[in-house]
């Protein structure tokens, strides 16, 4: 093998091995959930119901990227009863070691809550209120917009609501051991039209490498409601969990 051949092959495997490199920092630059749970009762009632979640996060020097996505789908006697999608993003950006700003959009449509959907965009600031290796607390505040398209005929009125809104939320987590996390998340959007409540409890335990079982219990509140819909949906759900 003369030099130049040599020299192409070193460069060539220099070059791999970098990509390679990038590829792994890059992966590893992203963590998360994937959850999925199925329910289902045969005889005297049949009922079935699937409910999967996602979410992942990316950060990258002061930013920090989440994205997140859940879906659920019930059946009883052969008739959908149940039917709801959700995905919100947020970018954050740290200016200092306990402060940031952030921006957010959500989207969601539940085919039985009587909106065809909402979705909301916010911006403004985040304060990290505890950081330790086992307990993060951030609350974040900041004005946004949320658009709400009634089905029905609603105490808002008809068709399309477009309002500005406050938006506060506080998120907790505290890992009790090695294999046990607990969370705490709550999403409040007021508006002059409607206000819009979110409350989600969980608690997260490993069981061999990255998979796990997951219990969580969700609240949803609607302060405007159409009619014949109810002001607060509830969901109490046993996933499995894959991390990564």
């Amino acid at each position: 093998m003369n030099y130049f051949t040599s020299t192409l092959v070193a460069a060539a495997a220099t070059v791999a091995a970098n990509a390679a490199f990038a590829q792994d920092a890059a992966t590893k630059l992203w963590k998360g959930d994937v959850e999925f749970g199925y329910y289902q009762q045969d005889g005297n009632t049949e009922e079935s119901s699937v409910v999967s979640k996602a979410n992942g996060k990316r950060k990258n020097g002061q930013w920090t990227y989440d994205i997140s996505a859940e879906a659920q789908n019930s059946e009883t006697t052969g008739v959908r009863s149940a039917e709801r999608y959700f995905l919100n993003n947020r970018l954050a950006y740290d200016f200092s070691e306990f402060n940031y700003t952030f921006g957010y959009a959500s989207a969601v449509k539940d085919r039985f809550s009587g909106f065809v959907y909402q979705a909301t965009v916010a911006g403004g600031y985040g304060r990290r209120l505890l950081k330790s290796d086992r307990i993060t607390w951030d609350a974040e505040v900041g004005p946004g917009a949320r658009v709400s398209e009634f089905e029905t005929e609603s105490d808002a009125g008809d068709g399309q609501i477009t309002e500005a809104i406050l938006r506060m939320s506080t998120d907790f987590a505290w890992a009790l051991s090695e294999t046990a996390t607990f969370e705490q998340k709550l999403t409040v959007e007021s508006g002059d039209e409607n206000t819009v409540s979110r409350s989600i409890t969980s608690l997260k335990t490993k069981i061999v490498g990255g998979l796990g079982l997951k219990i969580s219990y969700t609240m949803e509140y609607n302060e405007i409601v159409p009619n014949d819909t109810v002001h607060m949906d509830r969901e109490t759900a046993v996933t499995v969990v894959y991390s990564f």
